[in-house]
């Protein structure tokens, strides 16, 4: 028999999106929880803006936040999906709206660049230095807030012990979130699944652009613009433009990015306002182990490209929430969470992936994309629509009204890849 583990305290270290929206979710569902946040003394988010997926809203509503409220906290815009600008090739564009239905995703176009008509597929764009201010105003009467840095993790039969801080005050609990970035310094050693094969964006430089033109720039959708060397978002936030450059590092170097990127933008912004962010792709084999759960970039991340990152932050604490509703976890617990996060990450990738495997353009990025490893997901639906042969697909509905878990562990349905294979595949 499985031994059950009771949890009474629940402390969260890491003060980023991940660290904060753990707290809110826990903490309004689990009001009988202690849960303690350490959140390092001095914080730098990129704060670029961040363009979210159709759970964004039903996550906070479950945090008990209101939408009229934050929508303006936030500086929020709605998203209604992405536009890809010369992604095929130069002057082809690929369109990817938040598609319900093969009739949508038919008529992606106008589903994208329509008026925003009503809720039931709309996402938005935020900017998330002014979401972790907003989640820590309202949570101040509601959990303890330690702002002291991590001075050293103590452990005993593989297990946390406990923690010291900086002032040397000692912090235990019973389950442990690690929302430390990807130092995941909660974990003395865990194992990746390097994704170097099935993507290939590792760098980014970015910054926030001033409008010129609200009424042409403010858009209800994401820009992914593909260039020679890789691609840049656009994230329309209400009062200013969240952008960065995507590209690989052994191909272009750091400083050639970001004088591209100034051009890029015609010097809108100036190289000392240029932040650089460096990764390489993967995900943990074992987010949840014994009692460290590892939520945001330290369970993994992929790169910005279909907004993944901020929804697979919430999808874990969503998992974890259903793991321990009894008060209690054990090692089927662990398993079963660690299993379905494994499907999200690995869903996602086989979509990003996609994206570079159709493109057609020239130059040695692109090139190299369509060198990548191709998922068999890929193949069976380019087959698919090479043959019109739609049968063995359900139509599934894309609704997220009730529930912000996505069906079947996957943010993108078929009805995702036809939108983008019907398009791509000529």
């Amino acid at each position: 028999m499985k031994k059950n583990n009771l949890i009474k305290k629940i402390v969260i270290v890491g003060g980023g999106s991940s660290g904060w929206l753990s707290a809110a979710y826990l903490s309004n569902n689990f009001p009988h929880f202690k849960i303690t946040i350490i959140d390092k003394e001095i914080s730098t988010p990129v704060g670029v803006g961040e363009a979210t997926l159709l759970n964004f809203k039903t996550f906070l509503k479950a945090c008990g936040f209101n939408l009229n409220e934050w929508f303006n906290e936030l500086d929020s815009t709605e998203k209604l999906g992405i536009l890809f600008p010369n992604w095929i090739k130069k002057n082809q564009n690929i369109y990817h709206p938040f598609v319900t239905n093969i009739t949508s995703a038919k008529n992606y176009k106008k589903t994208l660049t329509q008026k925003v008509q009503n809720d039931s597929n709309v996402a938005y764009h935020v900017d998330c230095g002014k979401l972790i201010g907003y989640i820590k105003n309202k949570l101040k009467e509601k959990i303890v807030f330690k702002k002291l840095s991590l001075k050293e993790v103590i452990y005993k039969d593989n297990l946390i012990e406990k923690l010291i801080l900086k002032n040397n005050e000692e912090i235990t609990g019973d389950l442990y979130i690690d929302c430390t970035g990807f130092k995941s310094i909660l974990k003395k050693n865990f194992k990746k699944v390097n994704l170097k094969d099935r993507l290939i964006c590792d760098t980014a430089v970015a910054g926030s652009i001033n409008y010129l033109n609200e009424k042409i720039e403010k858009t209800s959708f994401v820009k992914c613009d593909a260039v020679d060397e890789g691609w840049v978002w656009s994230i329309p936030v209400k009062k200013r433009i969240g952008s960065g450059f995507i590209f690989n590092r052994e191909i272009t170097k750091i400083e050639d990015a970001k004088l591209f990127f100034i051009n890029f933008w015609n010097k809108r912004i100036k190289k000392e306002n240029i932040k650089t962010i460096d990764w390489t792709p993967f995900y943990q084999e074992e987010i949840w182990n014994k009692n460290v759960v590892s939520i945001g970039l330290s369970a993994g991340f992929l790169e910005p490209l279909e907004s993944t990152g901020l929804a697979l932050t919430m999808e874990g604490i969503f998992q974890l929430s259903k793991r321990i509703y009894k008060n209690f976890y054990n090692e089927n617990d662990i398993e079963i969470y660690n299993s379905v996060m494994k499907l999200f990450f690995e869903n996602s990738i086989d979509f990003v992936n996609m994206h570079y495997l159709v493109s057609k353009r020239k130059g040695i990025f692109w090139e190299k994309g369509r060198k990548l490893k191709q998922s068999n997901k890929f193949l069976i639906y380019k087959n698919c629509i090479k043959e019109k042969n739609f049968n063995h697909f359900d139509e599934i509905e894309f609704n997220v009204k009730n529930n912000f878990s996505f069906n079947d562990n996957d943010f993108f349905t078929f009805n995702n890849w036809y939108c983008w294979l019907t398009q791509s595949i000529k």
